[in-house]
């Protein structure tokens, strides 16, 4: 079985205005609220590829119950631990009359020590992991290390672990060996401490990064396209221009594509043509929208893929 984590999950607002008007009322034109959380998204993207999933982190409050209802609802698997506090309710908030899109993120709940710990026994008892996806941000009072605790434990499984953080939290990971890390490029370049241009740069950096112990680096350049990198392959992806509705949800969308592919058996090269078209399918829907599987598989033969 594929579970995700979401440690710092969200309820979504999305919500489209003509225009921001200065000193005057706003009228809201469309609101609709999604279960959000970047290992949610790779949930929910799953399931839509016609996966499944178990979608795992930490909840509280009524709008926690609202995220797992939203969930159940769109057919994903659930298996949150409960906390006191209420989860993050996030602003995205869209022009219609300009295309700008303004994204008002919150910090989320303070965690007890006695929810983490609730929380990671729970992950212990898993008896059926084969994939395991950790995914976004930490909520105030849990430490980037608890990523490279799951990590140890996952590896106990003999589970695939991939790993989409950033800045410390990605750090404290890769000390812990994920089998694969999803950076975007400017993630990339702080874990590496140097600006990355070039693919030759980039190609490099993913070198300095499997010298670190983790086997596949998967790479996401926006427009430019993914990167794939192993010790034996470096493969590029780049699906035709779009009209970009929202990137938001790009990046997850990809990583989901990329497991649920491997989890059927595919080469890493089809897990990472998957892994663009899944990404690109979602960068035309608006908002925090995500793929419909009928649009990444119409995506999926156009997508270029180029052996560097």
């Amino acid at each position: 079985m594929i579970y995700t984590v979401t440690l710092n999950p969200a309820l979504d607002r999305a919500i489209v205005v003509d225009r921001l008007l200065d000193e005057d009322t706003t009228r809201i034109l469309s609101e609709t609220v999604y279960a959000a959380g970047k290992g949610i998204d790779v949930s929910r993207v799953i399931r839509e590829l016609g996966g499944q999933s178990v979608a795992l982190g930490l909840v509280g409050g009524y709008d926690g119950l609202q995220l797992e209802g939203l969930l159940i609802n769109a057919g994903v698997m659930i298996g949150f631990t409960r906390v006191s506090g209420e989860i993050r309710t996030n602003i995205i908030l869209r022009e219609r009359a300009t295309g700008r899109q303004h994204v008002i993120s919150a910090a989320g709940p303070e965690v007890a020590a006695n929810e983490i710990a609730r929380f990671y026994q729970r992950v212990r008892e898993i008896d059926d992991m084969l994939y395991l996806v950790m995914s976004g941000s930490l909520p105030p009072g849990v430490t980037p290390n608890l990523y490279g605790q799951l990590i140890l434990e996952a590896r106990k499984k003999g589970a695939f672990v991939v790993v989409d953080a950033d800045s410390k939290a990605l750090k404290e990971s890769i000390e812990c060996q994920p089998t694969c890390i999803k950076p975007n490029l400017f993630e990339l370049s702080r874990l590496v401490g140097k600006e990355l241009k070039k693919e030759s740069e980039i190609m490099e950096a993913c070198e300095e990064v499997h010298r670190m112990g983790v086997p596949t680096v998967l790479v996401s350049r926006g427009k430019g396209g993914l990167l794939l990198s192993t010790k034996e392959q470096k493969v590029k992806a780049v699906a035709p221009p779009i009209d970009v509705e929202s990137a938001v949800g790009a990046g997850d969308s990809a990583v989901a594509g990329f497991v649920f592919a491997h989890s059927q058996g595919k080469d890493l090269t089809e897990c990472l043509r998957m892994a663009c078209a899944a990404g690109t399918a979602t960068a035309q829907t608006p908002g925090t929208e995500l793929c419909h599987r009928g649009e990444v598989e119409k995506t999926l033969s156009t997508v270029d893929i180029t052996h560097l």
